[in-house]
């Protein structure tokens, strides 16, 4: 478990090999630091649901969390919209479902990422393969931790959608 998984804790090397950082530290600070650590988390948008009532950290609500920063690949927005206009939802999981409900397809991910389809790349993007992480970050994020596919379940559809 890492318990504050957010973007700015994904550091990037010089090939854009991911490194998980911050990993476990809520561990080693005392309560008070860790509450604060997850209040924090909270405002910037990756807390789980669950997390409200229950102070404990999982899988299910790191498994939230990555859900969460997939989103933020797929559609270049933040976790949490300072400015929703009326008909926008200011939480980022909920904008996605709202957008699938009201058939806004063009909201579900960024244009650039077709864009990026070149020679260069060893792996085209495609709108298929776009979906289906789209698909694996909902369930990711889904409301309920019974629900949502353990970390086994996550790699197994990475390594799929990767084929």
């Amino acid at each position: 478990m890492h318990g504050n998984l957010k973007s700015k804790n994904i550091l990037l090397d010089r090939s854009y090999q991911p490194y998980i950082s911050d990993f476990g530290l809520h561990f080693l600070l005392n309560p008070t630091a860790g509450q604060e650590m997850l209040e924090d988390s909270a405002s910037e948008g990756y807390k789980a649901p669950e997390l409200i009532k229950m102070k404990d950290v999982s899988e299910e609500t790191d498994i939230y969390s990555f859900g969460v920063i997939l989103l933020e690949l797929l559609s270049g927005k933040e976790p949490i919209n300072e400015n929703p206009t009326p008909d926008e939802d200011f939480y980022l999981p909920n904008f996605m479902r709202n957008a699938v409900l009201d058939h806004r397809i063009a909201d579900l991910y960024h244009p650039d990422l077709l864009l990026s389809n070149n020679s260069s790349h060893e792996y085209p993007v495609t709108e298929e393969c776009i979906l289906k992480l789209f698909q694996l970050a909902m369930a990711c994020c889904s409301p309920s931790p019974s629900l949502r596919p353990n970390i086994k379940q996550v790699i197994r559809k990475l390594e799929e959608i990767g084929k």
